[in-house]
């Protein structure tokens, strides 16, 4: 249970919070102590331990001058009450009046994300790259995997989220457009552009790597940190054709890149519908494939056709990559009316169709839907099991 200190001068507030906390779920997830004079938080900070000291604060301004005073004040995330709006990124100040699950959801995030800074950046054995696929377009692929990376975010993983898409279908939902052309008109030209010729100058004639100057290539001036996804990405390339240049060990190299920074648990990999060579790259460098498929006739058939197609064309390499391949149900309605493409294949998972997705006008809807949330969830710690006993 995450211990809250509370604190704001109405008492009327403190105590309809806390009257909702104890009527809720959440009355499970968090212990709050509040308080409406700074003069006995005071006091109740002077006899804090190690062992006693809360996991977040939550206050306005002269309670937080208050816990300043305090020796545990650096080690504890802190949220500013303010009645001014606040973006979904901020995760220094909290809306004071906004509907109190909201205010709680707020909460949960960012322990997570102090709880994911607290355990470090990656320094385990393996990092895993995630390719999100599917044999036909309109499956939901760009969707999955932006939600994959943000509960496995959540869940307290270091994630990379790789757009290799030729045509960027998220600015809409990461918000990343504007401050992706300020860092790359302050740089003097397209990062993304810089760091592929970086990979490309530093191969060698058998297409290795040259260990010595490939570890000199510095992610860090390349990528953003977004907290819609709980992940880092690429600043998006301004000069589209640089995608549909990159070639299979183009795309490798990339993905390598990251693989070997040390710096992630999890890369996931999204790709064009289109099956061309940066798909080949993401499915041969994949521990781990999650194939979507929606339950109509159309998709089966195309997923069936891929399928005998590639296995005539090289029987190894396919059972190879189906060997990685979990085969999930993306928008299921409760019951399959169509039979799986191929003898032996099994549904991993299913997640819901959302009607609200149809006619989108908030783009920040697809990262919330408490139910799609709920099922992601899910997934994303079958699929931490899966990694722990693997990296073990």
């Amino acid at each position: 249970m995450n211990r809250v200190l509370l604190a704001s001068s109405s008492l009327e507030y403190v105590e309809a919070l806390l009257d909702f906390i104890q009527g809720s779920s959440y009355s499970a997830v968090f212990q709050v102590t509040a308080f409406s004079q700074p003069e006995a938080m005071s006091r109740y900070i002077e006899e804090l331990t190690p062992t006693s000291t809360p996991d977040l604060i939550v206050a306005e301004e002269p309670f937080i001058e208050k816990w300043k005073s305090s020796p545990f004040a650096d080690k504890v995330p802190v949220l500013l009450f303010t009645e001014q709006l606040v973006s979904e990124e901020d995760q220094t100040r909290i809306r004071k009046y906004q509907p109190l699950p909201a205010i709680l959801a707020k909460w949960e995030e960012v322990l997570l994300s102090s709880s994911r800074r607290e355990r470090g950046r990656f320094t385990g054995a393996q990092t895993w790259v995630i390719g999100v696929t599917s044999a036909s377009g309109g499956c939901g692929k760009t969707t999955v995997a932006l939600n994959l990376a943000k509960q496995l975010g959540r869940l307290g993983y270091s994630v990379f989220y790789l757009n290799l898409e030729t045509m960027d279908s998220t600015g809409p939902f990461l918000h990343t457009s504007t401050s992706s052309i300020e860092r790359q008109t302050e740089s003097g030209g397209d990062l993304f552009s810089q760091l592929l010729y970086q990979l490309r100058a530093n191969k060698v004639p058998n297409n290795s790597f040259h260990g010595e100057k490939y570890d000199r290539i510095d992610l860090n001036p390349y990528t953003i940190r977004n907290e819609r996804i709980q992940a880092d990405c690429f600043i998006p390339a301004n000069n589209r054709k640089e995608l549909l240049q990159m070639n299979k060990s183009d795309t490798s190299e990339l993905i390598r890149l990251i693989t070997e920074s040390g710096q992630y648990h999890f890369v996931i990999a999204d790709h064009d519908s289109v099956w061309d060579l940066r798909s080949e790259a993401v499915m041969e460098e994949s521990q781990l494939l999650v194939w979507l498929l929606s339950d109509d006739i159309h998709t089966m058939n195309k997923c069936k056709e891929w399928m005998k197609f590639h296995r005539q064309l090289d029987p190894e390499q396919h059972e190879n990559r189906m060997r990685k391949a979990w085969y999930v149900i993306n928008r299921y309605m409760g019951n399959m009316v169509n039979e799986l493409p191929d003898e032996g294949m099994i549904a991993e998972h299913y997640l819901p169709y959302i009607p609200s997705w149809k006619q989108m006008r908030e783009p920040d809807l697809l990262l919330s839907s408490p139910i799609y949330q709920k099922e992601m969830n899910k997934l994303c710690e079958t699929i931490g099991d899966l990694y722990r006993e693997n990296t073990a």
